[in-house]
C-alpha cells in the first residue's frame, strides 16, 4: 500500500514538475510585455506564423495555468503553422501581475493581447480562442470591448455553477480557501484575488455578433454540463455553431492536434469569406 501511495506522490510531483518549473519557455524574441487598460501588466508570446498567414489567434489558457503549461504552448505552436498566434498569461497567472478575478477583469488581459495582434498584424483578423476561465474571458471581451473577427470558447460556464459537478465542488472549495489560495500562489504561480461577481453571460454572448461565435464543449466533463453550452450557443447571434466533443475532457485536455486542425480549417474558411 505505502508502495502505491509513494508512487502515486511521484507521479503528482512529477506531473506538477512539468507544468510548473519545468514547463516550456518561450524565446526571447517571442515574448511580450503589455498593459491592461487598468494598468496591470500582461506577459505574452507572440510567434509569427507563414508569411501567407491569413488570420491572427489570440490563444488564452484557463485557471491555474500560464501560456507555458504543455498543453497552451503545444497548441500554440500547432497554431502557428498556419496562423501568427498571441498568447497571453491572463492577470495572477505565469509571468503577469495583478491577481485573478475569475472573469470580471479578464476581458481586459484579452484587449491588451487583441491590441498586440492589431499592432503586429494591422492588416489581419483577429480571433480569439480560449479554455475554461479563458473562455469566460474570450466570451466577456467578445461581447463587451469587441472589435475581433470572431470568438472561439471551450469549456466555459454560463453562469456561476458552484456545485452541478463534483470538479466545480472542487474548484469553489479551492477558491474559497485561504490556505488553497496561498498553495496556489506559491507553488501554482497562480494569485487569486477578491472575487467580484460576474454576470450570466447571456447579455455579452448576444453582443459578440457580427463576429462568430464557436462554443466547444464536452457534455460529460466533471466542471460543468452540456447545459452550459447550450446556453453559451442559444444566448449567442448568427454566425454561431456549437462542437460537443464527448470524451475530450475540460479545458486544456480539449487541446488536441484534432482541435487544432479543426480550429484552424474553419477559422480559415470563415476569414477567407468576411
Amino acid at each position: 500500500m505505502a508502495q502505491r501511495e509513494g508512487r502515486g506522490l511521484g507521479v503528482v510531483v512529477a506531473d506538477w514538475a512539468r507544468k510548473y518549473p519545468l514547463a516550456p519557455r518561450w524565446r526571447r524574441e517571442e515574448l511580450l510585455s503589455l498593459s491592461a487598460a487598468d494598468g496591470v501588466r500582461i506577459s505574452a508570446a507572440r510567434l509569427h506564423g507563414p508569411p501567407d498567414s491569413s488570420a491572427v489567434v489570440v490563444l488564452v489558457h484557463g485557471f491555474l495555468n500560464s501560456s507555458r503549461s504543455p498543453v497552451v504552448h503545444g497548441f500554440a505552436r500547432l497554431l502557428a503553422s498556419h496562423v501568427h498566434v498571441v498568447a497571453p498569461d491572463l492577470r495572477g497567472h505565469g509571468r503577469s501581475g495583478g491577481r485573478v478575478t475569475l472573469g470580471a477583469l479578464e476581458p481586459l488581459d484579452v484587449d491588451a493581447a487583441v491590441g498586440a495582434a492589431r499592432q503586429a498584424w494591422p492588416d489581419l483578423p483577429v480571433v480569439t480562442v480560449g479554455t475554461s476561465l479563458g473562455g469566460i474571458a474570450v466570451l466577456r471581451h467578445g461581447g463587451l470591448i469587441g472589435g475581433v473577427e470572431g470568438t472561439v470558447a471551450i469549456s466555459a460556464p454560463a453562469w456561476y455553477d458552484p456545485e452541478t459537478r463534483e470538479g466545480a465542488r472542487r474548484l469553489t472549495r479551492f477558491v474559497e480557501s485561504r490556505a488553497m489560495r496561498q498553495v496556489a500562489a506559491r507553488f501554482l504561480r497562480t494569485r487569486v484575488g477578491l472575487l467580484p461577481p460576474v454576470d450570466d453571460m447571456a447579455a455579452a454572448v448576444a453582443a459578440i455578433a457580427p463576429a462568430f461565435t464557436v462554443v466547444v464543449h464536452d457534455p460529460d466533463e466533471e466542471y460543468f454540463g452540456e447545459e452550459h453550452a447550450r446556453a453559451i450557443y442559444d444566448a449567442a447571434r448568427d454566425p454561431k455553431d456549437l462542437w460537443l466533443l464527448r470524451g475530450a475532457g475540460h479545458g486544456g485536455d480539449v487541446l488536441t492536434p484534432a482541435l487544432a486542425d479543426r480550429l484552424l480549417a474553419d477559422v480559415l474558411t470563415r476569414v477567407a469569406v468576411r
